[in-house]
């Protein structure tokens, strides 16, 4: 008692003038009984002040709980009330039990919770460190939620000390009957696509309840272009039915993209304008479909129409329709078409494998004299297609898909005036953006396509350059049988409406025809500015070969507005 006495004595001389100037609130100070067990109450952190007397009272009791739970259950405590300010707390906590064994008995849905949680047992028990203890049963009721019981709940009862360092207690569970997912309502958005509600975000009446998962579906369905979460879904539980509420906004998101480019021709020197319009029409019918159309045209007279349709989700069925229809013309030397269509099936929310056929013609518009670095015929193309694609989306207005893999086999045959070959290529098309934190960012992409033949012809060679492959070049400037592109973003995003970026691009191809084998750089820089109509983009580049020396003219400058509406 003396020792106590002696301990509020000297807490009072030190804090009076403290006290004093604190008037009106009531100061609470805890001290252990050695400098040690003083550091361990500081470390778990208490209320100082306070302007009633009862939650002073409680700061001691959650004090002394949260001691327990970390192995402390021998605790002792004396209260002293110093002055009508002031109150002090002189606690012995004694010895610590620093782990807990809890036995589990013979129940085997307890023991799979348990090993659900990568805990071991052993001689129907587990040993743990106290400390965990709370975290432990925190995570068997989230995993018992997660499997369609978000009533069970765990605790450890039977409390007693099984040596000099350890408790031993039993693990109780009082568990409630399987919940599942009765009835789904979709407020707001009464018309959303409801194959994108089922196979895309996998939500489904008659699935066992998974708050976690719950969660993830509605995440899928935020970052979709033309859907808007509200807020987080709210289940209604009953006796005896469970009811899910979706909060979904219809999100308009028809794209018009366009820009304009401004070189110097390298033989007349004077200014030469290109540019491109890229329409794409997004779930104006409801169903999740798209129809892109896109036209692209430079100062060269090159010439180039897409127009592509997917409809997913057939029938509120896992499989979609694509089909798509191109156009190409050089100046006055080749032209060509294809037409391709394609079955894909929805593997899982963010992989898709399809199966298709293409058809391709092309026409020698000049009866061109072939030469070693050019060889130019009519020939028509049959071939048979499949792919792999994996996307990843996020919420970001200017960059909504995080992570992209795209990889396409086709396999045919091309018929030309000489002869009938066998061809096989391959493209792959790879993205993602490392987000280093909220202000920076990387962005990588590389593409590479190869076309394996035993012999080849111009017109049916790969095209690339320009704003959508490697910038700082040409559009579509470039031949080759084998390319690989590169492209590099660094971004600094200055605000939620406007970013900065480098431009490094790099390039390998290989074109057979003329014995070719280069290595392209380009380096530059960006930036990006919401509008109120859309996304306004300027980008600065220029390119050059490996052995080239940098000439200013061969600077691309472009400009781009993104307008959706």
């Amino acid at each position: 008692m003396r020792r106590i006495i002696y301990i509020f004595f000297t807490l009072y001389i030190f804090s009076i003038s403290y006290c004093q100037s604190q008037e009106g609130k009531l100061l609470l100070s805890i001290k252990g009984k050695t400098l040690a067990e003083t550091e361990i109450i500081d470390s778990i952190g208490y209320q100082k002040t306070f302007k009633e007397l009862i939650p002073l009272f409680k700061t001691i009791d959650s004090l002394k709980s949260s001691l327990s739970k970390i192995g402390y259950i021998d605790i002792t405590e004396e209260r002293v009330k110093i002055n009508d300010s002031l109150y002090a707390s002189a606690m012995h906590l004694g010895k610590r039990y620093k782990y807990v064994r809890i036995y589990v008995g013979k129940d085997t849905s307890t023991k799979t919770y348990l090993k659900e949680a990568n805990l071991s047992i052993k001689n129907d028990s587990i040993l743990i460190e106290t400390a965990f203890a709370k975290a432990v049963l925190e995570n068997l009721t989230s995993i018992a939620a997660n499997s369609g019981n978000p009533f069970t709940s765990f605790q450890i009862t039977s409390i007693s000390k099984d040596n000099i360092n350890t408790l031993s207690g039993k693990l109780s569970i009082n568990q409630d009957v399987n919940r599942y997912a009765n009835r789904i309502i979709i407020n707001g958005y009464k018309k959303a696509p409801r194959g994108y509600i089922k196979y895309y975000a996998r939500i489904r009446e008659g699935k066992v309840f998974n708050q976690k998962e719950l969660l993830e579906q509605n995440e899928r369905l935020n970052n979709l272009s033309f859907i808007t979460s509200k807020k987080d879904p709210q289940v209604l539980f009953t006796k005896d039915s469970t009811t899910i509420y979706f909060y979904l906004e219809r999100k308009v998101n028809n794209r018009f993209d366009g820009f304009l480019g401004f070189a110097t021709n390298e033989e007349t020197n004077r200014l030469q304008l290109d540019g491109y319009i890229d329409l794409i029409l997004t779930n104006n019918l409801n169903y999740g479909e798209t129809l892109l159309l896109n036209y692209k045209s430079d100062g060269d007279d090159q010439t180039q129409l897409n127009v592509k349709a997917s409809l997913p989700y057939l029938f509120r069925s896992p499989l979609g329709v694509e089909t798509q229809l191109s156009l190409f013309r050089k100046d006055s030397t080749f032209s060509e078409n294809s037409q391709e269509v394609s079955l894909f099936y929805q593997v899982n929310p963010n992989s898709t494998i399809s199966l298709g056929y293409k058809s391709k013609q092309s026409e020698d518009l000049i009866e061109s004299t072939n030469t070693d670095n050019e060889i130019i015929e009519d020939y028509t193309q049959q071939r048979v297609l499949g792919s792999f694609s994996f996307s990843k989306l996020q919420s970001d207005f200017f960059y909504p898909v995080k992570t992209h893999f795209t990889l396409e086999g086709e396999v045919g045959n091309r018929s030309s005036t000489e002869k009938k070959e066998e061809q096989i290529s391959f493209n792959s098309l790879t993205s993602h953006i490392f987000k280093l934190n909220e202000t920076n960012q990387i962005y990588l992409n590389n593409k590479t396509q190869v076309l394996l033949s035993d012999t080849y012809l111009t017109n049916e060679l790969y095209r690339f350059g320009g704003i959508t492959s490697i910038r700082g070049f040409e559009e579509n400037s470039i031949f080759a049988n084998l390319v690989s592109t590169l492209n590099t973003e660094y971004r600094y995003v200055l605000n939620s409406s406007i970013y900065v970026h480098s431009i490094i691009d790099l390039a390998y191809f290989e074109n057979d025809i003329s014995d070719q084998k280069e290595k392209l750089i380009s380096f530059g820089f960006g930036a990006g500015l919401r509008t109120k109509a859309g996304i306004f983009k300027i980008n600065i580049a220029n390119g050059k070969t490996e052995n080239q020396t940098f000439r200013f003219s061969n600077t691309k400058l472009h400009f781009q507005l993104a307008i959706r509406f």
